[in-house]
């Protein structure tokens, strides 16, 4: 509690510093978050329901659907387009059907379709993209407490996607972690297909929902098709532009379960056993370590809706490697979390803006770059994590060590990670709630965040969020503390959109435990503020092989607390989505910067003091994803800050329908700046990548991704074997290899850094 304080007096402290600053923000927030607390609505939700039946034995999961009790469940029909024909019934049929025991909740789906030879399904891997297939998917809020969700969807190969929805999904900037897409549950689905259409069978273990016991409970739920030929999504709850499935506060209710007998507590424990080896050769002679570990994960419902996970000698060697990406900024770059154990309930811990103001970041738990920057894991001793839905009050804490590692010349020391986030909903869809974290190192140094948000619906188009936040950081006698504060709004309207912001940011923030990209800038102007403004016009034609247009500008800066602009940005973007599938756009960029003294190198290069205005442009090309041959194209030319640049990027693939897909990328950057001696430097910077993947199955599947960066001089390669053998138990094949592609290497790829080879069993038991 002394550290939260202490927390809370840095803000306040910071807050008097800048209080001609702050001052409206605070008083925004404030009376923002009273507001959000004294909304209560209407109900929105649609008289639309679906009585499940309730079933004595277990099916037989086939996909074919021919057992006689499906025939008895009562049918939802009726689906109603969204698009192309908004408010028109759907071109074909669909019928879904619930059965439900004291284990599974069962959806029955009938795609009838006039034509089966034209379905298309590119996808058959877990969690692969399902844009530009035939899909159907179902969104059940559990907890009725229409802001909240989980999805599960399929196509008709039977690929498996799952994902948890938070604040009906709501976007707040570029990136949108209120629809987390990487949670993994445990379910299953079958499908076939005949000469009328085709079917699905999804299982969905009630261990894999939270909910409320009783004897008469409901859900709400939707239901979306997507007939990819005809760009056609239809739902059986209407749900009008621009929103999607995860509006469920237009749902329609799943009523009547009998849930009494789930009182007991549920319990899967899931061991893992690990062996291989890793061989070294830089620096200094090559050696050999073998490895064979084991851990377990264990899982254990204190309530229904209120469970405990925890983790012991965790390991994280099946994770696919990341992305290359090229830092054109003077700013950090995100790498996006793909552990499976802090995805799980991850949207519960979010606070700030995604991918630039976090404060909690989950991959700085387990993952740090060595001296050569490469991503490391670092041994998680182990762990805990509390989460979980109390009336209308949710609840996540998590708590990790960390232990000490070396790594070439870089030694990172045992660390304890604590979390505590809680919000509370309040009205029909809103909601308040604060978190607090604690970042402590093993030599006693500290660094400790506060903070407190909020979000408003006001009816169904307006939403307002916010938040304001302290942290306070020790390194031995150094101590600082900072403060950052946001707010935030968007109205949605069928054919505008607009959004408004304004942040403002301390010298001194700086949330140890989570993502900040522009502290470098906050820093070297001691803080500054952010103003920005944003329109999107979306209107969608008729009888036009233009199926929807998205012009849109984007206005935004930055000022230091004197009032000096440090930054400005117009985007102005015009963008048209075909019926074919294809897209293309043209953007016009305009951007002021200003550079200090103490700006990070851009590439490598350091750059004169002063200010600096630049134009480019960027144009780019996408075909139809849903073809065997397909491609993305983008192209920029222009200024940039004080010279110039030519970007270009290259994606594209092969298709073999869903069990075989390889794409190559390439990416080139050539840029020409002037640096502090008054010198021309000419960088040019290649990525070359390849990922392919084969399906043999839906839970069997084969992965590579080999990346090679020129501006790192790094040959970086990941294979991967996973074979589901049910749901949440796996066995993966790990290889990655590093090669050093410097200019003295006399090998073709470079010579070897280091490779890995794994052979992971991890079995989930529910008991």
């Amino acid at each position: 509690m002394y550290w939260y304080c202490a927390c809370l007096r840095a803000l306040a402290a910071n807050c008097l510093r800048h209080a001609a600053a702050f001052r409206c923000l605070t008083i925004a927030l404030s009376m923002a978050a009273l507001l959000a607390m004294q909304t209560t609505g209407t109900a929105s939700a649609q008289e639309r329901e679906i009585v499940p039946l309730r079933i004595l034995e277990a099916l037989h999961m086939d996909g074919v659907l021919d057992e006689g009790v499906w025939q008895n469940a009562l049918a939802a029909s009726g689906f109603t387009q969204q698009r192309p024909d908004e408010g028109q019934p759907s071109s074909e049929r669909t019928e879904v059907r619930v059965l439900y025991d004291e284990q599974t909740l069962y959806i029955g789906l009938w795609a009838f379709d006039s034509d089966p030879s034209q379905i298309i399904a590119t996808q058959m891997a877990r969690d692969g993209d399902l844009a530009d297939d035939d899909y159907f998917q179902i969104i059940l809020d559990t907890f009725m407490d229409r802001q909240n969700g989980i999805l599960f969807a399929t196509n008709p190969d039977g690929a498996r996607y799952d994902a948890q929805v938070r604040n009906e999904g709501r976007s707040e900037g570029r990136f949108n972690t209120n629809i987390l897409t990487d949670w993994n549950g445990v379910w299953d689905v079958y499908t076939s297909r005949n000469e009328e259409g085709w079917y699905a069978e999804m299982a969905i273990p009630w261990s894999t929902l939270r909910f409320e016991t009783g004897d008469e409970v409901n859900f709400g739920i939707n239901l979306e098709r997507q007939i990819r030929r005809r760009n056609e999504q239809a739902f059986w709850a209407p749900v009008i532009r621009p929103f999607n499935i995860s509006q469920v506060s237009v749902a329609g209710t799943l009523s009547g379960l009998n849930l009494t007998r789930h009182d007991h507590r549920y319990l899967q424990v899931t061991p893992y056993s690990l062996g291989g080896a890793t061989w070294t050769y830089d620096p200094g002679p090559s050696t050999r370590d073998e490895d064979f570990d084991g851990g377990v994960d264990v899982k254990y419902g204190l309530t229904n809706n209120l469970s405990l996970d925890l983790t012991y000698n965790t390991d994280f060697s099946q994770v696919e490697v990341d992305d290359a990406q090229v830092n054109l900024t003077q700013f950090n770059l995100f790498f996006p979390e793909k552990r499976a154990f802090f995805l799980e309930n991850g949207g519960l811990f979010r606070f700030g803006v995604a991918r630039e103001t976090e404060l909690f970041y989950s991959r700085n738990v387990g993952l740090a770059r060595d001296n050569t920057g490469a991503l490391r894991q670092v041994p998680i001793t182990g762990g805990g994590r509390l989460t979980g839905k109390a009336g209308r009050t949710n609840l996540g804490l998590l708590l990790m060590r960390t232990g000490d590692e070396r790594f070439g010349e870089t030694k990172l020391e045992d660390n304890i990670y604590a979390v505590a986030r809680i919000s509370q909903d309040v009205g029909e869809k809103s909601n308040v709630g604060f978190i607090v974290t604690n970042q402590r190192v093993g030599g006693g140094d500290y660094n400790r965040a506060a903070g407190g948000d909020f979000n408003l619906a006001i009816g169904p188009k307006l939403a307002v969020s916010g938040f304001l936040a302290g942290t306070t950081y020790q390194s031995g006698e150094e101590s600082e503390s900072g403060f950052a504060g946001r707010l935030w709004s968007r109205w949605n309207g069928p054919l505008w959109q607009f959004e408004g912001l304004y942040m403002g940011v301390s010298e001194f923030f700086n949330p140890g435990m989570g993502f900040f990209s522009r502290r470098s800038l906050a820093r070297n102007f001691g803080g500054f503020h952010e103003v920005s403004a944003r329109a999107f016009f979306t209107p969608e034609p008729t009888n036009s092989i233009v199926r929807r247009y998205f012009p849109h500008i984007v206005l935004a800066a930055t000022f230091g607390d004197d009032g000096t602009q440090l930054t400005r940005r117009e985007h102005y973007h015009w963008e048209l989505f075909f019926t074919g599938g294809e897209q293309a756009g043209i953007t016009l960029d305009r951007a002021y910067t200003r550079i200090s003294e103490n700006t990070r190198p851009i590439l490598g290069v350091k750059l004169p003091v002063g200010n600096y205005t630049d134009a480019s442009t960027r144009m780019h090309y996408t075909t139809n994803l849903s073809k065997p041959v397909f491609g993305d194209f983008q192209l920029i030319l222009g200024q940039y800050i004080n010279g110039n640049r030519r970007s270009l990027n290259l994606e594209g693939g092969l298709r073999a329908g869903s069990n075989f897909t390889i794409g190559p990328r390439y990416e080139l950057n050539d840029v020409t700046l002037t640096d502090s001696g008054n010198m021309e430097r000419d960088v040019t910077a290649h990525l070359f990548g390849v990922r392919t993947g084969y399906s043999f199955s839906p839970d069997v599947s084969l992965n590579a991704l080999v990346q090679w960066d020129t501006n790192q001089d790094r040959f970086v390669s990941n294979f991967r074997f996973n074979y589901i053998i049910s749901p949440g138990s796996n066995i993966y094949v790990v290889y990655n290899e590093r090669r050093d592609n410097g200019d003295a290497t006399d090998a073709l790829l470079g010579d070897p850094l280091d490779r890995t080879l794994v052979v992971k069993l991890a079995y989930l038991f529910d008991l």
